[in-house]
């Protein structure tokens, strides 16, 4: 059964009554859940953003061996990432799963992030590593329980649109509000403002996580786990040949890793963009604040189009928009600040469904392994998620930074027309091509409303034999 594609019209009457209706969850549970994803975005932000030049300013330590220390502790990411959603798949409390794994974690969470942002004079390499190791650890043991709790919180394929929406827009507030506190502080006379903002990310973030996780608590339930019960629990190798094996899986794998890496090099590069290309550092602020603003403005857009064409025309959509706007970049040139804000304006509206769809697809493509395994493994499934979306993100640095080196330029000094129309098309017009190639991935997507909700059909009459 899951190796056929299947149309709506081979449904039964009562699972087609389940795509169009559905279960939906409480105010308090969408917002309470989606809730934690603010505190750890602006964690995160403060983290990589603000603090590695706190630590080279104010430790002493060499602005390449802090990125090198953090590095190689997120390199734990690799093995921790699959682990802790292989052992979180596994286990059975009367608290659920994934909550006794999330609220384990936050003492030592926010313990290494007070140690880290808030660090006393004159700390070396070794304090730097310890402490970024353990915050990786204890951040991977929360956020990865997390992500899976949300793809089960819903069997059905529009509500989990909408979880997934809502989660992501409380991401999205916690990077806008480490940019608001930044600018909060960055004052004429403030000698070192990112140690400061730093500082009040922490506080902020380590405040809010508390609040977030027992609003979490009393509010979102744990769905039983979805599996059956005479099923004997499948072996390593074995559950990894069908995840590998499930082509659907492989499909929005690959539009994920693909897209990562288009949505990557903009970030990436777009201090250098702004300052070299457009001349306007000043801007940039406003740049960033414009393209979050509009993500959260653009998330019920790519709900609506979700909920009437399916979750895969709403990101492919998304995807061609984003496309057909960032092929003008290399247009551009000092002084168009304004054509770039429209740009902008127009891509952050697409982000909203990069963040929303994606996850919410995944939790779809679970339901085709818990049919094939009778096992519910969101967690393994979503590990490896996360490890595409680190590998996107490396990719982009690993690929961008050695070709400007190449081509010559140099950031914030004069610069060759052609090593900054190698910039431009780093920024505007590479991604594109990633953009395009990761809607191929998508173009007949298989796994509808439709054929999701005789999935779940499939699933009960599997349970209930």
């Amino acid at each position: 059964m899951v190796g056929r594609e299947h149309t709506g019209d081979e449904l039964t009457a009562g699972a087609r009554g389940r795509a169009v209706g559905g279960e939906r969850l409480s105010w308090p549970a969408l917002l309470s859940f989606g809730s934690i994803s603010m505190p750890v975005s602006l964690l995160a932000i403060g983290l990589f953003m603000f603090l590695p030049t706190v630590y080279s300013a104010s430790s002493g330590i060499a602005m390449q061996d802090v990125g090198l220390i953090i590095f190689a502790t997120r390199l734990w990411d690799f093995i921790t990432d699959p682990l802790v959603g292989w052992l979180s798949d596994k286990t059975r409390t009367r608290f659920g799963r994934r909550i006794p794994w999330m609220t384990l974690a936050w003492l030592p969470l926010s313990i290494a992030a007070y140690k880290l942002f808030l660090p006393p004079p004159g700390v070396g390499a070794s304090y730097l590593a310890f402490w970024s190791f353990l915050l990786f650890l204890s951040g991977t043991s929360l956020f990865m329980p997390y992500t899976a709790m949300g793809a089960e919180l819903s069997t059905s394929y529009h509500e989990r649109s909408r979880i997934f929406g809502y989660r992501h827009v409380f991401a999205v507030l916690g990077t806008l509000s480490a940019a608001l506190l930044f600018w909060i502080v960055n004052k004429p006379g403030v000698y070192n403002p990112e140690a400061d903002a730093l500082e009040l990310i922490a506080w902020v973030g380590l405040i809010l996580l508390p609040i977030a996780l027992l609003a979490t608590l009393f509010n979102t339930k744990e769905r039983p786990v979805d599996a059956t019960a005479t099923r004997a629990d499948i072996r390593w190798a074995d559950g990894v040949r069908v995840m590998f094996g499930n082509r659907t899986y492989l499909r929005i794998l690959g539009c994920y890793l693909f897209n990562g890496i288009a949505n990557a090099l903009p970030v990436t590069l777009m201090f250098f963009y702004v300052r070299s290309v457009l001349e306007a550092p000043e801007w940039t602020p406003i740049i960033l604040a414009l393209y979050f603003v509009a993500a959260i403005c653009g998330t019920p857009l790519w709900l609506y189009i979700a909920d009437r064409l399916g979750k895969h025309v709403s990101w492919r959509i998304a995807l061609l928009a984003a496309a057909a706007t960032l092929i003008f970049v290399p247009l551009l040139g000092a002084g168009d600040v304004y054509w770039f804000l429209a740009i902008a304006l127009v891509v952050g509206v697409t982000l909203g469904a990069d963040l929303a769809m994606p996850a919410a697809m995944l939790a779809d493509v679970v339901d085709q392994d818990v049919l094939a395994t009778g096992r519910q493994r969101t967690g393994i499934y979503f590990a490896v998620w996360a490890m595409a979306a680190k590998l996107a993100a490396a990719a982009a640095v690993g690929v961008a930074f050695p070709i400007l080196d190449w081509v010559g330029y140099i950031p914030d000094m004069y610069n060759e027309p052609g090593a900054l129309l190698t910039l431009a098309i780093l920024f505007g017009l590479c991604p594109v091509i990633f953009k395009l190639l990761a809607v191929c991935f998508v173009w007949r997507y298989p796994l509808t409303a439709a054929r999701q909700a005789e999935i779940r059909d499939a699933i009960a009459a599997q349970r209930s034999a």
